[in-house]
């Protein structure tokens, strides 16, 4: 950005004035052109320091709630001027957007009592190196830009964030799924690993385990009706049929597109040999570190759906992400 000479940020602080025994309240100008600045007793209107250069100051150390060191008078920020606001608040938006936009997010209506608070301290401070220990900033946050996770600050913005990501207009998602329905397996996260609390755990094996990447998720609460039409294959092959659609019906269950990272191998065939046979049981015994073998628990609850056949791969991808998530 280029500035002028008369270019300015104003910031409102207070000094603590050791002589009289007093807190007074400044105005700091910053004049980015030169990186000089201006302090104004805000009561007064009279210049405590005239504009001067100071190289070791710079904007990014102008954030609201910190203490800034001016010819050895520490002023705090509390608050910035209008003008200020609105100018600092675009540039900080449009660098958010234009890093949000660069891939793939994830967003998650979350459910509790001041389930807003809740997720707040969760998260932790803004700044990662602010956010509380054992915080998910403090753990994986890199700094205020790459800081994991957005947070809503009221209950009003958390129901204008779920609307924009899971509302509808005129029929249609506003948020559209992001399914490329090219080379990929289709995985469902089951309704009993949902409630175990091992989604985390699975996307986690999926994602860094080198050989794939999930192109598009989706948490769904399927009907019995479609539950019984997406397993039709198994019906009278077996046993289980029957208690493998009531069980995909009686909760919530979370659909993956995945997709080889070769793209000269088939999806399908790689991503089963990563779940494992059906049974858990019989997991465990060949393949202990395959998904079934870590969170299945029977034949019905075996963590996971993969898709068998090479060709259903697109198939079962596009029932979940263009019928179910339509209907």
């Amino acid at each position: 950005m280029v500035y002028d000479y008369f270019d300015k940020y104003s910031f409102l602080c207070e000094m603590y004035d050791e002589d009289a025994d007093e807190i007074k309240d400044l105005t700091l100008n910053y004049f980015p052109f030169d990186n000089s600045v201006q302090i104004i007793d805000a009561k007064k209107g009279k210049n405590v320091l005239k504009r001067v250069q100071l190289p070791p100051l710079n904007l990014d150390m102008l954030q609201i709630g910190n203490i800034v060191n001016i010819f050895s008078k520490l002023l705090y920020i509390k608050d910035c001027a209008p003008a200020t606001r609105k100018t600092l608040f675009k540039n900080v938006q449009r660098i958010i957007i234009d890093y949000v936009t660069t891939g793939e997010v994830i967003g998650l209506e979350l459910v509790a009592p001041d389930a807003v608070t809740k997720w707040r301290q969760c998260l932790g401070a803004t700044d990662p190196t602010e956010a509380a220990p054992g915080t998910l900033r403090n753990l994986y946050g890199e700094n205020k830009l790459k800081n994991v996770a957005h947070g809503c600050n009221t209950s009003e913005d958390a129901a204008k964030m779920l609307e924009l990501f899971f509302g509808y207009e005129k029929g249609i998602p506003r948020v559209p799924f992001r399914a490329t329905f090219k080379n990929c397996t289709c995985c469902v996260i089951k309704p009993h690993a949902v409630i175990e609390g091992n989604i985390g755990s699975i996307l986690e094996q999926i994602s860094t385990s080198g050989k794939f990447f999930i192109s598009a998720m989706a948490m769904f609460s399927v009907k019995l009706a479609n539950a019984t039409e997406f397993f039709e294959v198994y019906k009278g092959v077996l046993p289980e049929y029957e208690a493998m659609c009531i069980h995909l019906a009686e909760g919530k269950c979370v659909v993956l597109e995945v997709t080889s990272t070769n793209l000269e191998l088939n999806s399908v065939c790689e991503f089963r040999k990563m779940c494992g046979p059906r049974d858990p049981d019989l997991c465990r015994q060949l393949y202990p570190e395959s998904i079934r073998a870590l969170y299945g628990k029977s034949i019905v609850h075996n963590a996971v759906h993969c898709t068998d056949l090479p060709e259903d791969g697109e198939l079962e991808v596009e029932y979940f992400f263009k019928l179910v998530a339509n209907d």
